[in-house]
């Protein structure tokens, strides 16, 4: 299944990165996927212009995010940039699912720095002005975490955070 997330075949890919983001949501599963090499290649699809892609890809690294080990390990591959990239999207299960990761994320004091330089804080603060109630409760948790480092908490005042 890892190795079908690279197929040219956009079909192969969402089936295959639906069928990894359902055996994700089993916590015995998340270390397996890591283990068999599958975090650089659901990096690889936060880019993918199929949004239901993007969405599968999404909300497995949600889902492996969830130890402390895989919160480092997905930064240090690579996973910041496309995360906070997947922000901009126009489709907002997509959002809320990104903003998810990135409070997932923020649970290190290592990411919380690198989330910020990222540029995410500016974009996390925009989604606080969303319609969508689920898009601004994961923004506002993402950016309770941010704020508990001392640098950080002033760029949220200084970013707008506050009105």
């Amino acid at each position: 299944l890892i190795a079908l997330l690279r197929s040219q075949d956009e079909n192969i890919q969402e089936q295959s990165c639906g069928t990894i983001w359902s055996l994700s949501v089993n916590a015995d599963n998340r270390p397996r996927i890591v283990q068999e090499g599958g975090l650089p290649s659901l990096i690889t699809l936060l880019r993918h212009s199929n949004e239901k892609i993007q969405e599968l890809a999404v909300l497995a690294i949600r889902n492996i995010s969830t130890t402390d080990e895989n919160k480092i390990k997905i930064v240090r591959l690579g996973g910041l940039p496309p995360l906070i990239g997947v922000l901009r999207s126009t489709n907002m299960r997509v959002v809320e699912q990104a903003a998810g990761s990135l409070w997932s994320l923020s649970v290190s004091e290592e990411n919380q720095i690198k989330i910020v330089q990222e540029d995410g804080l500016q974009l996390l603060i925009g989604l606080l002005r969303s319609p969508n109630e689920n898009v601004v409760e994961q923004a506002a948790g993402c950016i309770r975490n941010l704020s508990m480092n001392d640098e950080n908490d002033v760029k949220v005042v200084r970013e707008g955070g506050l009105p």
